[in-house]
């Protein structure tokens, strides 16, 4: 195999496996971890992954959970666009789940706005429970458990432990990065099994998520997108994420503003 030609199957094994060591890599292809080495070198220099220790990642590929206050001001408008799409479907004397994250939190905003006398709402976010702690035709409970700093959230076993004794109408799911081929994933186990039960203990699943997250992945599957009845984004997709998403059974909506 000619090192052009050895280097595109490199590349492509890393955008489909994410995280690879370079002994995996050496199996696969055939060569020594020094050849690999170099390779990698040579296509990190070209901008098609990013190096780590003992190996690398594709650069869509995002290990570590994002800091809330930097999700906070990023892609705002197309949050509430969102939010704002989410809305009809709730209905009086629903009983929901708003996952943890900014684009929930731009929906929960909305709730007290909504015709509505009636509306039960538990999750795992500390500031969506206190903005809605005081709304009196709102009822509002935390999943309890370990607050995670980063996101602000109880993602822990006593949180999935909580969800497990609950049947929801509907649960609005977040992420940070989700595409037609690997799905919904998120960066740690504990987020990965908060999220699994959401869906679990919902009769309808909802996908809120902007088109900026597209086509990034993180190292722990929640579920393919045929998995959820309905995802909501923006008009931010391309053409061909369009196409890969409404050939899935989950009902695409395109939110505009």
């Amino acid at each position: 195999m000619l090192p052009a030609e050895r280097r595109r199957e490199m590349a492509r094994l890393i955008k489909n496996r994410g995280a690879v060591n370079t002994r995996e890599l050496a199996e696969a292809l055939g060569i020594s971890t020094m050849t690999v080495r170099r390779d990698l070198k040579v296509l990190e220099e070209r901008n098609q992954l990013e190096l780590t220790w003992g190996g690398a990642v594709p650069l869509s590929f995002e290990a570590n959970d994002i800091p809330r206050a930097r999700k906070a001001v990023s892609m705002l408008e197309a949050k509430q666009v969102i939010a704002r799409a989410a809305c009809p479907f709730i209905k009086n004397e629903d009983f929901i789940a708003l996952d943890a994250g900014t684009t929930s939190l731009e929906l929960a905003r909305l709730l007290p706005t909504l015709p509505l006398t009636s509306l039960g709402v538990v999750t795992p976010d500390l500031e969506i429970a206190l903005l809605l702690s005081g709304c009196d035709h709102i009822s509002v409970f935390l999943s309890g458990g370990l607050i995670d700093p980063v996101s602000r959230a109880c993602n822990d076993s006593d949180a999935v432990a909580y969800l497990r004794g609950l049947r929801l109408t509907m649960a609005f799911v977040g992420t940070n990065v989700w595409d037609a081929h690997h799905g919904i994933t998120t960066s740690t186990s504990a987020k990965m099994h908060y999220k699994r039960q959401l869906m679990t203990s919902a009769d309808k699943t909802f996908l809120l998520a902007d088109a900026s997250k597209y086509a990034k992945f993180s190292p722990w599957l929640v579920a393919g997108v045929e998995r959820f009845d309905h995802i909501i984004t923006d008009s931010g997709l391309t053409a061909e994420a369009r196409a890969a998403l409404e050939a899935a059974p989950a009902h695409l909506i395109i939110a505009d503003a």
